[in-house]
């Protein structure tokens, strides 16, 4: 055989075993994980040790743990090694008209919701690449960054612009609240809300604030409050942690059979 197609057939070789390699490792954490070898929010070996174990190379090991990542199941923390996911997700219910306040979907799932304030300020909206649709908020806008916590864990960053005068009026009571819940009060009505919804990674600034490794899974809500005269209240965004949140939306839930109190549906 020709020194070229040896070279080919060895090159083709090495590349089915690596790949046969790699899928033994991400089977088999995917079955420690599923047989509760790996609880969840353990800690689990280093890809140096897995290596070590399975007798390869830490590029398959570390490509093994990126597929586990993209499934949820594993969490790279900064400085801290790699975690089983948690298997309490936060349920986030999005309708037409009402954004449900996230404090009460994390304490639905059995944690207990906290923010950390992060900004708080006046910026020039033309700034903003994703305001430059929504002239109607003003030249200057506030800009409110937070993290969400789920006890105590990072597991989203909240993001809002608020035109200039209803910012002014929120500002003295928003510190460690929501502001959906509290539009009513300054006079806001929504008659409905546009969503945009995409997947993306985490950079390496949302890592650090979410103590994940950059390129972590992450879900991004895109939400804007429309009032009655169709012009827009404020606009937001929510990145949460994908193995943390799940999102459903229902378009009338009023149309919804209800539970009737002694168990049996209504008819």
């Amino acid at each position: 055989m020709p020194r070229t197609k040896r070279s080919h057939a060895l090159r083709t070789d090495q590349h089915r075993n690596a790949l046969f390699l790699y899928r033994v490792v991400s089977q088999t954490l995917h079955e420690r994980i599923a047989k509760g070898l790996y609880p969840p929010a353990s800690r689990m070996p280093g890809v140096e040790d897995l290596a070590k174990e399975f007798g390869v190379s830490t590029i398959t090991v570390r490509r093994a743990i990126r597929d586990l990542t993209l499934e949820g199941l594993v969490v790279g923390r900064r400085g801290l090694g790699l975690f089983v996911a948690t298997n309490r997700r936060v349920v986030r219910m999005l309708t037409p008209d009402r954004v449900e306040p996230i404090d009460n979907e994390i304490r639905k799932a059995g944690l207990e919701p906290a923010i950390h304030e992060l900004n708080f300020g006046l910026i020039e909206r033309a700034k903003e690449a994703s305001l430059q649709h929504l002239a109607s908020l003003g030249a200057v806008v506030f800009r409110v960054e937070r993290v969400l916590l789920a006890d105590g864990e990072p597991v989203g960053i909240d993001n809002l612009w608020l035109p200039r005068r209803l910012g002014e009026m929120i500002k003295p009571e928003l510190k460690g609240r929501f502001v959906m819940p509290m539009l009513e009060k300054f006079g806001q009505q929504v008659d409905h809300i546009d969503y945009r919804f995409e997947a993306a990674t985490a950079t390496g600034s949302q890592a650090a604030l979410l103590k994940v490794t950059t390129g972590f899974p992450l879900l991004v809500i895109h939400f804007t409050p429309i009032s009655p005269n169709g012009l827009p209240i404020l606009a937001g965004r929510t990145t949460t942690r994908a193995d943390r949140f799940t999102y459903e939306f229902c378009g009338k839930p009023s149309a919804h059979r209800k539970m009737v109190t002694h168990g049996k549906r209504a008819r």
